[in-house]
């Protein structure tokens, strides 16, 4: 009798491993639009059993005794995820970077009118209309009029830096607080598979969630990922454990005592190396910190270079005072942040030392200074070839961040595509497979009423 009731235990065995198979692949097509969903599928397992006794024949012990799900697994290539992290990080780097060389080029604003560029011409020509009517106050006016505009585009210039640094650095602050937040979130969800997994429930939900955390977080920070055998992510950060299912570490930012701007720590503990750092956190400082500063120093270089060539030109002429005086300072300040017209100059017009001699219809010191535009008074160039330089310099380096941007974003579609095809659910494979598991559980129902047929007759038709 043992023997007949086994047939209708193996029968129930297959209607419980397909039903559940179904289950899993109803799953799987109702995520099939869901981000960061993976492809489950059941593993079969035949069971087998000792089975055996006086009255049974030798070939006929350990019999199959069915089938079992043992595991529903996750269909992902680890290799894959590797890639598209690494990539994605560096993505997301020159993106970063991408982003604030364009703001940089708002700032210039060229080759827009009113750029510094238009102005630069303005200032110059006005020189020379000044050295063709030394005596004219309409062109004296025009060329005091031009220096506060000059002053006013390079102070404006300037201040724009500086406040791109301060919204950089504000955005440091902001990332840290994200990057926190993914710490706790996959702490959270660390310790809720400990908790299945000790119970034997099925993690693979909580593991798509956390390998999402995980992707999220290498956007901002280059750290290692190492797999626990419970199923939960250790990430280790500049040899320390950031988060794993024991214990989490929050990242703090502390101000730099030289310039105010916020550095990135440990909480509590050493400060975060990013020269080994890649990502939007590497980028936020590599744009505040050297990018920025470099085009201030240019900045610098250039008003520093015009007010120093201008002064010196301008202190070798006569004003048009009664009686005329060598000219003094015509620019104050020392860079793109203070420079300024002579207040002095600004309040009398008369001042602006055109003359090369005191005599009034004399404009050969205007043309002098007009004539400065022609000179290598900034580091060996002349100021419009050294303005030029700048400006090429950044589309040179906005067109390559473009670029590697570009194929960065190539190669992850590319990756993306191979995690798809492993990971991804394909309704047409789905639909497959529920029409086999379907069959194999009316199979199954066809072999219950079987058994309980043959058992029916050896109960009840046996005299």
């Amino acid at each position: 009798m043992s023997n007949a009731f086994f047939g209708l235990e193996i029968a129930k065995k297959a209607l419980q491993a397909q039903q559940a198979a179904m289950d899993v692949t109803g799953h799987n097509i109702a995520n099939s639009n869901t981000v960061g969903y993976t492809r489950q599928s059941p593993k079969f397992t035949q069971e087998t059993v000792s089975s055996g006794g006086l009255f049974v024949l030798p070939h006929l012990r350990n019999l199959g005794a069915g089938v079992s799900i043992t595991e529903v697994q996750r269909l992902r290539d680890k290799f894959i995820d590797l890639q598209i992290r690494q990539e994605s990080r560096t993505a997301s780097y020159w993106k970063t970077v991408d982003d604030g060389l364009a703001q940089i080029e708002v700032i210039f604003g060229e080759p827009q009118e009113g750029a510094l560029s238009e102005i630069f011409d303005r200032f110059w020509n006005t020189w020379q209309e000044l050295a063709k009517s030394p005596e004219s106050q309409a062109a004296r006016a025009l060329v005091a009029e031009t220096a506060n505009l000059l002053s006013t585009a390079f102070n404006h210039t300037y201040n724009q830096f500086v406040t791109q640094q301060q919204q950089l650095n504000e955005k440091v602050a902001i990332k840290v607080d994200e990057v926190n937040n993914y710490v706790q979130q996959i702490y959270d969800l660390n310790q809720q598979i400990v908790r299945l997994s000790l119970g034997g429930g099925n993690a693979n939900d909580y593991k798509d969630q956390l390998d999402v955390l995980v992707d999220k977080l290498s956007n901002v920070l280059d750290f290692q990922v190492s797999e626990n055998s419970n199923g939960t992510y250790s990430l280790i950060l500049q040899g320390r454990i950031l988060v794993s299912d024991k214990e989490k570490r929050f990242l703090e930012v502390e101000a730099n005592s030289t310039t105010g701007f916020w550095e990135v720590k440990f909480q509590g503990e050493e400060q975060i190396n990013l020269d080994y750092q890649n990502g939007e956190l590497k980028a936020l400082f590599y744009l505040r910190d050297e990018v920025i500063e470099d085009y201030k120093d240019y900045l610098n270089d250039l008003a520093g270079g015009i007010i120093n060539a201008v002064n010196t030109a301008h202190a070798q002429g006569y004003t048009l005072e009664e009686p005329p005086v060598k000219g003094g300072d015509f620019f104050v300040g020392s860079d793109a942040a203070t420079i300024a017209l002579d207040s002095s100059i600004d309040a009398d017009p008369n001042k602006i030392a055109a003359s090369s001699t005191g005599a009034p219809g004399d404009g050969e010191n205007a043309l002098a200074v007009a004539r400065l535009r022609d000179e290598g008074i900034i580091n060996g160039s002349t100021p419009d070839d050294y303005y030029r330089g700048v400006v090429s310099r950044l589309g040179v380096e906005k067109e390559e961040s473009n670029r590697i941007l570009t194929n960065q974003n190539l190669l992850i579609d590319q990756l993306d595509m191979r995690k798809e095809a492993v990971s991804g659910v394909s309704l047409d494979e789905e639909m497959t497979n529920l029409i086999k598991y379907q069959h194999a559980y009316e199979a199954a129902s066809v072999l219950t009423r079987t058994v309980d047929e043959m058992l029916d007759t050896l109960v009840n038709k046996i005299k």
